[in-house]
């Protein structure tokens, strides 16, 4: 009996040492991985911030090149493409310096936002002709304020819209809402109707450079797979996640975010049909106004809030 029981003990103790032992280089290898992202982020921020001077110097000459009397067409023509490329690349280059900073421990800068449909229209009207384009309208439904960084927000919602408007049906409706706040907890999203994304692509639509479905990478789509990641690093900057789900009627993507108070419920739509002249018509409260849902009470968009408009 007592050759059994330190016979069990021996045992025991061998299973605990050999436990330890996988733990310890289980431990080993999430360091490794640990060191070599951070190395990776590190050669990331850095070859982008080296690529920032001489790509300004790169716009600034070509910029003053094009304003040169006397410039044959054949050759404006062909340095405004180069022009166009340049800042493409410039986009791309703060993109990366961004994610770098937020995956780096950055935070938002919280300040007092009364209303988030507010903001959400600011970004619609930024928008606008890209929605007249496609034929889309566009609704925005519920509010909520909180402390947030408005400019992130901004720019979050922008590159949100902006995706559902190249991946939607042509005519169909989108939608942005505010849900919440549930425990200070606020849900903000955008839908549009369009292919559907395989499940098993959901979850890594948030990775850096990533490219969903064929279905829809065959759009035409030109973008460079970043700005959904931004989407993940603003939400994870407010103490939230970043969440999507798709099915054959509704694509929904969007992020949670923390800090919110509730607000008056507020819904603006605007039109299923263009006009005769084919604008699309503005946005209008189907509530009664209130100071923090009035078009009048929010402020116009600001500059560095939202990614600069194209050149003509």
């Amino acid at each position: 009996m007592r050759m059994t029981v330190l016979s069990s003990l021996r045992s025991a103790g061998g299973l605990l040492r050999a436990l330890r032992q996988r733990v310890e280089q289980l431990n080993a290898l999430l360091e490794r991985q640990r060191r070599s992202y951070a190395q990776m982020e590190a050669f990331s921020a850095n070859v982008a911030h080296e690529l920032r001077a001489p790509l300004a110097t790169l716009v600034s000459s070509t910029e003053l090149t094009l304003r040169e009397p006397g410039l044959p067409p054949a050759a404006a023509e062909r340095l405004g493409d180069q022009l166009e490329e340049l800042r493409g690349m410039q986009g791309m280059i703060g993109d990366l310096l961004f994610l770098s900073r937020a995956y780096g421990g950055a935070k938002a800068r919280r300040e007092r936002v009364e209303s988030l449909a507010a903001l959400a229209r600011d970004v619609a009207e930024y928008h606008d002709a890209a929605l007249e384009d496609a034929g889309l309208s566009l609704r925005i439904d519920g509010d909520a304020a909180g402390d947030f960084d408005a400019a992130l927000l901004k720019r979050a919602l922008s590159n949100l819209v902006g995706n559902a408007t190249r991946y939607a049906t042509p005519g169909s409706a989108m939608r942005v809402g505010i849900e919440g706040p549930r425990s200070g907890i606020v849900r903000l999203w955008v839908s549009n109707d369009g292919p559907a994304i395989p499940s098993a692509q959901l979850p890594r639509l948030f990775d850096r450079y990533y490219r969903a479905a064929p279905s829809r990478a065959d759009r035409g789509d030109d973008h460079l797979g970043l700005g959904l990641s931004i989407v993940d690093a603003i939400a994870r900057m407010h103490g939230g996640v970043p969440f999507a789900r798709s099915d054959a009627h509704e694509t929904r993507i969007g992020f949670t975010l923390t800090g919110g108070q509730p607000v008056r419920a507020y819904t603006a739509r605007r039109s299923t049909a263009l006009t005769a002249t084919g604008a699309v018509p503005g946005l209008a409260s189907s509530a009664p106004s209130s100071p923090a849902s009035s078009p009048a009470s929010s402020s116009p968009p600001s500059p560095p809030s939202l990614p600069p408009k194209p050149p003509p």
